[in-house]
Protein backbone atom coordinates (compact mmCIF):
# COMPACT_ATOMS: atom_id res chain seq x y z
CA UNK A 1 0.00 0.00 0.00
CA UNK A 2 1.33 3.46 -0.88
CA UNK A 3 2.18 5.58 2.17
CA UNK A 4 0.37 8.91 2.27
CA UNK A 5 0.97 12.05 4.25
CA UNK A 6 -1.32 12.86 7.12
CA UNK A 7 -2.76 15.83 5.19
CA UNK A 8 -3.59 13.71 2.16
CA UNK A 9 -4.89 10.97 4.42
CA UNK A 10 -7.36 13.33 6.13
CA UNK A 11 -8.67 14.52 2.77
CA UNK A 12 -9.40 11.01 1.55
CA UNK A 13 -10.60 9.24 4.69
CA UNK A 14 -14.25 10.18 4.27
CA UNK A 15 -14.45 8.05 1.14
CA UNK A 16 -12.97 5.07 2.96
CA UNK A 17 -15.48 5.27 5.78
CA UNK A 18 -18.59 6.02 3.73
CA UNK A 19 -19.68 2.39 3.47
CA UNK A 20 -19.14 1.40 7.07
CA UNK A 21 -21.92 -0.39 8.91
CA UNK A 22 -22.55 1.95 11.83
CA UNK A 23 -24.42 1.50 15.07
CA UNK A 24 -26.05 4.85 15.27
CA UNK A 25 -23.86 7.57 13.82
CA UNK A 26 -21.07 9.41 15.53
CA UNK A 27 -20.10 8.03 18.94
CA UNK A 28 -17.66 9.67 21.29
CA UNK A 29 -15.20 7.22 22.84
CA UNK A 30 -15.72 7.30 26.58
CA UNK A 31 -14.16 5.74 29.61
CA UNK A 32 -14.75 6.09 33.32
CA UNK A 33 -13.80 9.76 33.40
CA UNK A 34 -15.68 11.13 30.39
CA UNK A 35 -15.60 11.34 26.63
CA UNK A 36 -12.87 11.97 24.11
CA UNK A 37 -13.28 15.07 21.99
CA UNK A 38 -15.15 14.55 18.72
CA UNK A 39 -12.67 14.12 15.88
CA UNK A 40 -12.45 16.65 13.07
CA UNK A 41 -14.67 16.11 9.99
CA UNK A 42 -13.17 13.50 7.69
CA UNK A 43 -11.17 11.83 10.46
CA UNK A 44 -11.77 8.09 10.83
CA UNK A 45 -13.58 7.28 14.02
CA UNK A 46 -14.75 4.57 16.37
CA UNK A 47 -18.44 4.03 15.75
CA UNK A 48 -19.47 1.55 18.43
CA UNK A 49 -18.77 1.41 22.17
CA UNK A 50 -19.08 -1.70 24.35
CA UNK A 51 -18.65 -2.40 28.07
CA UNK A 52 -15.31 -3.98 28.98
CA UNK A 53 -16.50 -6.65 31.38
CA UNK A 54 -17.17 -5.24 34.83
CA UNK A 55 -14.40 -2.65 34.68
CA UNK A 56 -16.86 0.22 34.29
CA UNK A 57 -15.22 1.25 31.03
CA UNK A 58 -16.89 1.49 27.64
CA UNK A 59 -14.30 0.95 24.94
CA UNK A 60 -14.38 1.09 21.18
CA UNK A 61 -15.13 -2.14 19.36
CA UNK A 62 -11.74 -1.69 17.66
CA UNK A 63 -8.69 -0.94 19.78
CA UNK A 64 -5.02 -0.35 19.09
CA UNK A 65 -2.36 -3.02 19.26
CA UNK A 66 1.32 -2.23 19.64
CA UNK A 67 3.74 -1.31 16.87
CA UNK A 68 3.58 2.48 16.67
CA UNK A 69 6.96 4.20 16.59
CA UNK A 70 5.76 7.79 16.28
CA UNK A 71 4.05 9.59 19.19
CA UNK A 72 2.08 11.67 16.66
CA UNK A 73 0.44 8.49 15.36
CA UNK A 74 -0.49 7.41 18.90
CA UNK A 75 -2.02 10.85 19.46
CA UNK A 76 -3.97 10.45 16.23
CA UNK A 77 -5.32 7.09 17.42
CA UNK A 78 -6.77 8.78 20.48
CA UNK A 79 -8.13 11.65 18.39
CA UNK A 80 -10.03 9.07 16.33
CA UNK A 81 -11.78 7.77 19.45
CA UNK A 82 -9.64 4.70 20.11
CA UNK A 83 -9.59 4.56 23.88
CA UNK A 84 -7.78 1.28 24.60
CA UNK A 85 -4.20 0.54 23.59
CA UNK A 86 -2.23 -2.65 24.14
CA UNK A 87 1.44 -2.49 25.09
CA UNK A 88 4.02 -4.42 27.09
CA UNK A 89 7.53 -4.42 28.45
CA UNK A 90 8.65 -6.81 25.71
CA UNK A 91 7.71 -4.43 22.87
CA UNK A 92 10.95 -2.48 22.84
CA UNK A 93 10.31 1.26 22.99
CA UNK A 94 6.51 1.10 22.68
CA UNK A 95 5.75 2.08 26.28
CA UNK A 96 7.99 5.13 25.83
CA UNK A 97 6.20 6.14 22.61
CA UNK A 98 2.84 6.05 24.39
CA UNK A 99 4.35 7.95 27.31
CA UNK A 100 5.12 10.91 25.06
CA UNK A 101 1.41 11.69 24.64
CA UNK A 102 -0.36 9.82 27.44
CA UNK A 103 -0.50 12.70 29.98
CA UNK A 104 -2.78 14.63 27.59
CA UNK A 105 -5.25 11.73 27.43
CA UNK A 106 -4.65 9.89 30.68
CA UNK A 107 -8.12 9.76 32.21
CA UNK A 108 -9.77 8.97 28.87
CA UNK A 109 -7.61 6.08 27.66
CA UNK A 110 -7.40 2.50 28.97
CA UNK A 111 -3.79 1.25 29.06
CA UNK A 112 -3.36 -2.51 28.88
CA UNK A 113 0.22 -3.46 29.81
CA UNK A 114 2.08 -6.74 30.31
CA UNK A 115 5.07 -8.01 32.21
CA UNK A 116 7.76 -9.51 29.98
CA UNK A 117 6.93 -13.25 29.84
CA UNK A 118 10.34 -14.60 30.97
CA UNK A 119 10.08 -12.52 34.16
CA UNK A 120 6.94 -14.26 35.38
CA UNK A 121 7.96 -17.69 36.62
CA UNK A 122 6.83 -20.12 39.31
CA UNK A 123 9.48 -18.60 41.61
CA UNK A 124 9.40 -14.88 40.73
CA UNK A 125 9.06 -12.67 43.79
CA UNK A 126 6.56 -9.98 44.59
CA UNK A 127 9.41 -7.46 44.82
CA UNK A 128 10.68 -8.29 41.33
CA UNK A 129 7.23 -7.88 39.82
CA UNK A 130 6.61 -4.55 41.55
CA UNK A 131 10.02 -3.31 40.43
CA UNK A 132 9.21 -4.19 36.81
CA UNK A 133 5.82 -2.51 37.16
CA UNK A 134 7.51 0.66 38.39
CA UNK A 135 9.80 0.63 35.34
CA UNK A 136 6.78 0.41 33.03
CA UNK A 137 5.04 3.26 34.85
CA UNK A 138 8.03 5.50 34.31
CA UNK A 139 8.22 4.61 30.61
CA UNK A 140 4.50 5.26 30.18
CA UNK A 141 4.82 8.58 32.01
CA UNK A 142 1.90 7.78 34.30
CA UNK A 143 1.18 6.89 37.91
CA UNK A 144 -1.08 3.93 37.16
CA UNK A 145 -1.85 1.24 34.58
CA UNK A 146 -5.46 0.38 33.92
CA UNK A 147 -4.85 -3.36 33.45
CA UNK A 148 -1.59 -5.19 34.18
CA UNK A 149 -1.40 -8.64 32.65
CA UNK A 150 0.54 -11.85 32.86
CA UNK A 151 1.54 -12.39 29.24
CA UNK A 152 1.90 -15.64 27.32
CA UNK A 153 0.21 -17.95 29.78
CA UNK A 154 -0.21 -21.43 28.38
CA UNK A 155 3.25 -21.34 26.76
CA UNK A 156 5.13 -24.40 28.10
CA UNK A 157 8.48 -22.73 27.45
CA UNK A 158 7.71 -20.28 30.25
CA UNK A 159 6.38 -22.95 32.62
CA UNK A 160 3.21 -24.86 33.30
CA UNK A 161 0.15 -24.10 35.38
CA UNK A 162 2.37 -23.69 38.44
CA UNK A 163 3.71 -20.51 36.84
CA UNK A 164 0.42 -18.64 37.12
CA UNK A 165 -0.37 -20.26 40.46
CA UNK A 166 2.60 -18.48 42.04
CA UNK A 167 1.05 -16.48 44.93
CA UNK A 168 3.66 -13.73 44.48
CA UNK A 169 1.82 -12.61 41.33
CA UNK A 170 -1.41 -11.98 43.19
CA UNK A 171 0.37 -10.44 46.16
CA UNK A 172 2.05 -8.02 43.75
CA UNK A 173 -1.27 -7.21 42.09
CA UNK A 174 -2.96 -6.63 45.45
CA UNK A 175 -0.14 -4.37 46.60
CA UNK A 176 -0.18 -2.45 43.32
CA UNK A 177 -3.94 -1.94 43.62
CA UNK A 178 -3.61 -0.71 47.21
CA UNK A 179 -0.99 1.78 46.09
CA UNK A 180 -3.07 2.94 43.11
CA UNK A 181 -0.51 1.67 40.58
CA UNK A 182 -2.91 -0.79 38.90
CA UNK A 183 -6.71 -0.71 38.50
CA UNK A 184 -7.42 -4.15 37.00
CA UNK A 185 -5.53 -7.37 36.28
CA UNK A 186 -5.65 -10.09 33.70
CA UNK A 187 -3.87 -12.49 31.39
CA UNK A 188 -3.13 -12.83 27.71
CA UNK A 189 -2.31 -15.85 25.61
CA UNK A 190 -1.99 -17.43 22.21
CA UNK A 191 -0.22 -20.50 23.61
CA UNK A 192 -0.92 -24.18 23.17
CA UNK A 193 -2.33 -24.49 26.70
CA UNK A 194 -4.14 -21.18 26.79
CA UNK A 195 -7.62 -22.62 27.35
CA UNK A 196 -6.52 -24.67 30.36
CA UNK A 197 -4.74 -21.76 32.02
CA UNK A 198 -7.30 -19.11 31.16
CA UNK A 199 -10.03 -21.27 32.65
CA UNK A 200 -8.03 -21.79 35.85
CA UNK A 201 -7.78 -18.02 36.24
CA UNK A 202 -11.44 -17.44 35.42
CA UNK A 203 -12.62 -20.20 37.76
CA UNK A 204 -10.49 -18.81 40.59
CA UNK A 205 -11.53 -15.18 40.01
CA UNK A 206 -7.97 -14.10 39.19
CA UNK A 207 -8.59 -12.09 36.02
CA UNK A 208 -10.62 -8.97 35.31
CA UNK A 209 -9.74 -9.01 31.60
CA UNK A 210 -8.43 -11.65 29.20
CA UNK A 211 -6.68 -11.07 25.88
CA UNK A 212 -6.67 -14.11 23.59
CA UNK A 213 -5.48 -15.06 20.14
CA UNK A 214 -8.59 -15.58 18.02
CA UNK A 215 -9.79 -15.00 14.48
CA UNK A 216 -11.98 -16.57 11.82
CA UNK A 217 -9.56 -19.50 11.40
CA UNK A 218 -9.39 -20.48 15.09
CA UNK A 219 -11.68 -22.85 16.93
CA UNK A 220 -12.22 -24.08 20.49
CA UNK A 221 -12.01 -20.90 22.57
CA UNK A 222 -15.76 -20.13 22.43
CA UNK A 223 -16.81 -21.93 25.66
CA UNK A 224 -14.02 -20.18 27.59
CA UNK A 225 -15.12 -16.79 26.28
CA UNK A 226 -18.72 -17.47 27.26
CA UNK A 227 -17.63 -18.49 30.75
CA UNK A 228 -15.60 -15.29 31.04
CA UNK A 229 -18.55 -13.19 29.89
CA UNK A 230 -20.84 -14.88 32.44
CA UNK A 231 -18.45 -13.88 35.24
CA UNK A 232 -18.04 -10.31 34.02
CA UNK A 233 -14.49 -10.77 32.74
CA UNK A 234 -13.62 -8.45 29.87
CA UNK A 235 -12.78 -10.26 26.61
CA UNK A 236 -10.37 -8.91 24.01
CA UNK A 237 -9.24 -10.56 20.78
CA UNK A 238 -5.70 -10.32 19.42
CA UNK A 239 -3.97 -11.98 16.44
CA UNK A 240 -7.17 -10.98 14.67
CA UNK A 241 -5.63 -10.69 11.19
CA UNK A 242 -4.25 -14.27 11.03
CA UNK A 243 -1.06 -13.73 8.97
CA UNK A 244 -2.97 -11.47 6.59
CA UNK A 245 -1.28 -8.15 7.30
CA UNK A 246 0.65 -7.36 4.14
CA UNK A 247 -0.61 -7.55 0.57
CA UNK A 248 -0.54 -11.13 -0.66
CA UNK A 249 0.04 -12.00 -4.28
CA UNK A 250 -3.36 -13.63 -4.66
CA UNK A 251 -4.87 -13.35 -8.11
CA UNK A 252 -8.41 -13.73 -6.84
CA UNK A 253 -7.89 -10.74 -4.51
CA UNK A 254 -6.33 -8.31 -6.93
CA UNK A 255 -7.68 -4.82 -6.20
CA UNK A 256 -9.58 -6.28 -3.23
CA UNK A 257 -6.82 -6.48 -0.61
CA UNK A 258 -8.30 -3.79 1.62
CA UNK A 259 -11.79 -5.25 1.57
CA UNK A 260 -10.49 -8.73 2.37
CA UNK A 261 -8.47 -7.49 5.34
CA UNK A 262 -11.52 -5.61 6.55
CA UNK A 263 -13.62 -8.77 6.28
CA UNK A 264 -11.19 -10.55 8.61
CA UNK A 265 -11.78 -7.88 11.26
CA UNK A 266 -15.51 -7.80 10.60
CA UNK A 267 -15.72 -11.50 11.45
CA UNK A 268 -14.45 -10.76 14.97
CA UNK A 269 -16.86 -7.86 15.39
CA UNK A 270 -19.84 -9.81 14.09
CA UNK A 271 -19.07 -12.83 16.29
CA UNK A 272 -19.94 -10.77 19.40
CA UNK A 273 -17.59 -12.98 21.44
CA UNK A 274 -15.41 -10.04 22.40
CA UNK A 275 -15.80 -6.65 24.03
CA UNK A 276 -13.15 -5.30 21.66
CA UNK A 277 -10.33 -6.42 19.39
CA UNK A 278 -6.79 -5.11 19.17
CA UNK A 279 -5.02 -4.72 15.86
CA UNK A 280 -1.67 -3.11 15.20
CA UNK A 281 -1.98 0.21 13.41
CA UNK A 282 1.45 1.32 12.24
CA UNK A 283 0.53 4.17 9.91
CA UNK A 284 -2.35 6.51 9.05
CA UNK A 285 -3.50 4.31 6.17
CA UNK A 286 -4.13 1.39 8.51
CA UNK A 287 -6.03 3.58 10.97
CA UNK A 288 -8.41 4.61 8.21
CA UNK A 289 -8.70 1.10 6.78
CA UNK A 290 -9.44 -0.64 10.07
CA UNK A 291 -11.71 1.99 11.62
CA UNK A 292 -13.81 1.92 8.45
CA UNK A 293 -15.38 -1.32 9.76
CA UNK A 294 -16.04 -0.14 13.32
CA UNK A 295 -19.72 -0.63 14.09
CA UNK A 296 -20.04 -3.85 12.12
CA UNK A 297 -22.55 -6.31 13.61
CA UNK A 298 -23.01 -8.77 10.74
CA UNK A 299 -21.18 -10.15 7.72
CA UNK A 300 -22.35 -9.66 4.18
CA UNK A 301 -22.22 -12.34 1.51
CA UNK A 302 -19.25 -10.49 0.00
CA UNK A 303 -17.44 -10.55 3.34
CA UNK A 304 -17.89 -14.32 3.54
CA UNK A 305 -16.58 -14.66 0.02
CA UNK A 306 -13.44 -12.72 0.99
CA UNK A 307 -12.95 -14.92 4.04
CA UNK A 308 -13.10 -18.04 1.90
CA UNK A 309 -10.46 -16.61 -0.44
CA UNK A 310 -8.17 -15.69 2.45
CA UNK A 311 -8.66 -19.10 4.04
CA UNK A 312 -7.74 -20.82 0.78
CA UNK A 313 -4.54 -18.78 0.58
CA UNK A 314 -3.26 -18.83 4.18
CA UNK A 315 -5.15 -21.68 5.85
CA UNK A 316 -2.61 -24.39 5.08
CA UNK A 317 0.35 -22.39 6.42
CA UNK A 318 -1.13 -20.60 9.41
CA UNK A 319 -0.46 -22.11 12.85
CA UNK A 320 -3.60 -21.38 14.88
CA UNK A 321 -3.36 -19.87 18.39
CA UNK A 322 -4.41 -22.32 21.08
CA UNK A 323 -4.01 -25.46 18.95
CA UNK A 324 -1.82 -28.01 20.72
CA UNK A 325 -1.93 -30.90 18.27
CA UNK A 326 1.69 -30.67 17.15
CA UNK A 327 2.89 -29.89 20.68
CA UNK A 328 1.36 -33.08 22.02
CA UNK A 329 2.72 -35.08 19.09
CA UNK A 330 6.33 -33.82 19.04
CA UNK A 331 8.68 -36.31 20.77
CA UNK A 332 11.57 -33.83 20.97
CA UNK A 333 10.05 -30.78 22.60
CA UNK A 334 10.26 -28.43 19.62
CA UNK A 335 7.94 -25.44 20.30
CA UNK A 336 6.42 -25.44 16.83
CA UNK A 337 3.75 -22.84 17.53
CA UNK A 338 6.24 -20.38 19.03
CA UNK A 339 8.73 -20.75 16.19
CA UNK A 340 6.12 -20.32 13.47
CA UNK A 341 4.67 -17.31 15.28
CA UNK A 342 8.11 -15.68 15.38
CA UNK A 343 8.35 -16.33 11.67
CA UNK A 344 5.03 -14.55 11.23
CA UNK A 345 6.33 -11.57 13.20
CA UNK A 346 9.38 -11.46 10.94
CA UNK A 347 7.72 -11.95 7.57
CA UNK A 348 4.30 -10.38 7.92
CA UNK A 349 4.42 -7.99 10.88
CA UNK A 350 7.73 -6.33 10.03
CA UNK A 351 9.11 -6.99 13.54
CA UNK A 352 12.33 -8.61 12.37
CA UNK A 353 14.49 -7.68 15.35
CA UNK A 354 11.86 -8.73 17.90
CA UNK A 355 11.31 -12.04 16.09
CA UNK A 356 15.01 -12.84 15.96
CA UNK A 357 15.48 -11.97 19.63
CA UNK A 358 12.65 -14.25 20.69
CA UNK A 359 13.91 -17.07 18.49
CA UNK A 360 17.43 -16.71 19.90
CA UNK A 361 15.99 -17.35 23.36
CA UNK A 362 14.86 -20.86 22.36
CA UNK A 363 17.50 -23.39 23.48
CA UNK A 364 19.38 -24.98 20.59
CA UNK A 365 18.24 -28.38 21.86
CA UNK A 366 14.64 -27.43 21.02
CA UNK A 367 15.16 -25.86 17.61
CA UNK A 368 14.27 -27.46 14.24
CA UNK A 369 17.72 -29.06 13.98
CA UNK A 370 16.33 -31.59 16.47
CA UNK A 371 13.86 -32.72 13.82
CA UNK A 372 16.53 -34.55 11.79
CA UNK A 373 15.63 -38.19 11.46
CA UNK A 374 12.19 -37.71 13.01
CA UNK A 375 9.18 -39.30 11.32
CA UNK A 376 7.29 -35.98 11.70
CA UNK A 377 4.26 -37.08 13.75
CA UNK A 378 3.52 -33.34 14.05
CA UNK A 379 2.38 -33.25 10.43
CA UNK A 380 0.10 -36.23 10.86
CA UNK A 381 -1.37 -34.65 13.99
CA UNK A 382 -1.96 -31.19 12.51
CA UNK A 383 -5.70 -30.85 11.81
CA UNK A 384 -5.03 -28.09 9.26
CA UNK A 385 -2.58 -29.86 7.00
CA UNK A 386 0.46 -27.68 7.68
CA UNK A 387 3.75 -28.84 6.21
CA UNK A 388 5.25 -28.43 9.65
CA UNK A 389 8.78 -29.69 8.92
CA UNK A 390 9.22 -27.50 5.87
CA UNK A 391 7.78 -24.46 7.64
CA UNK A 392 10.11 -24.98 10.61
CA UNK A 393 13.16 -25.27 8.34
CA UNK A 394 12.19 -22.11 6.45
CA UNK A 395 11.62 -20.18 9.63
CA UNK A 396 14.84 -21.39 11.24
CA UNK A 397 16.87 -20.26 8.22
CA UNK A 398 15.05 -16.95 8.14
CA UNK A 399 15.49 -16.10 11.81
CA UNK A 400 19.11 -17.24 12.08
CA UNK A 401 20.52 -15.74 8.89
CA UNK A 402 18.44 -12.64 8.12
Amino acid sequence: MRRVSRREFLRTTAALTAGTTASGGMLAACGQQGALASPAPGTPRVRRMKPLGKTGWRVGDISAGSGQRDPALVNHLFECGLNLIDTGAQYAGHEEVIGKVLPKWRDRVFILDKWDPPLVTATVTKAALLEALDVSLKKLNTTYIDCMMIHSIGHPRYGGLERIQNPAIYEAWDEAKRRGMVKFTGASSHGVRMIEELEWGIDNNRFDVILVGANFLTRGIEPTLKKARAKGVGTIAMKTMTIYKSDLNVRSLQNEQTNARQAVLKWVLASDLFDTLVVSMRNYDQVAEYLAVSGTTRLTAQDRHYLELVKAEVGSRYCRPGCRACFDACPRGVPVADILRYGMYFEHYGDQKFAMQRYAAIPVAHRPSRCAGCSAPCEEACPYGLRVRARLDETDHQLRFA
